[in-house]
């Protein structure tokens, strides 16, 4: 059950920065609005706040619905994005 949330929110996260969905959220100098964005900065943040929480219950659980090693993999990559939310929010 955890897993599978885990995976879907990953996901979403992930389509939040293909390149097709940043051309679409461009603006007519090409420059990628989505991310830079307020709400953009707070979807990123909190889709990263779900896979943490998500990433914890599974740790709770034992992590009998999967290997150690891919939650940690998984949570290390939502940390280091939102370090790098905090990173240009601070610039």
């Amino acid at each position: 059950m955890f897993m599978g949330s885990l995976l879907q929110e990953t996901r979403r996260l992930a389509e939040m920065f293909t390149v097709l969905e940043a051309l679409r959220n461009a603006d007519e100098h090409g420059t990628p609005r989505g991310w830079n964005s307020p709400f953009g900065m707070l979807e990123i943040t909190r889709s990263c706040a779900i896979i943490c929480e998500l990433a914890t219950a599974i740790a709770k659980a034992g992590y009998r619905e999967c290997d150690k090693a891919t939650v940690d993999a998984i949570a290390g990559e939502a940390r280091s994005v939102l370090y790098s939310v905090n990173e240009q929010v601070a610039a």
